[in-house]
């Protein structure tokens, strides 16, 4: 099984996995078209944190795990399994 990052201009980079941990994520109460803040549950969930080949690291910025951003980048990045 591959990983892969896929961000902006659709470039995609290889990536694998150099930790997980579990952390709490603060699940958001939302309605079609409207999402209400503050609203919702703590939750557990593993956290990874990837490396693409140049040994930058992305970190998991959602509660599923198909959402990455790399160290210094606002740009989010979507996981693609291959």
């Amino acid at each position: 099984m591959k990983l892969y990052l896929e961000g902006p201009g659709r470039e995609r980079r290889p990536v694998k996995v150099v930790s997980t941990e579990q952390k709490s994520f603060r699940t958001v109460l939302e309605i079609p078209g409207r999402r209400l803040a503050g609203i919702g549950t703590d939750r557990m969930v593993e956290v990874n944190t990837l490396m693409d080949e140049e040994g930058n690291l992305a970190q998991q910025i959602d509660c599923e795990g198909f959402r990455y951003r790399f160290t210094g980048s606002e740009l989010p990045w979507s996981l693609i399994v291959g």
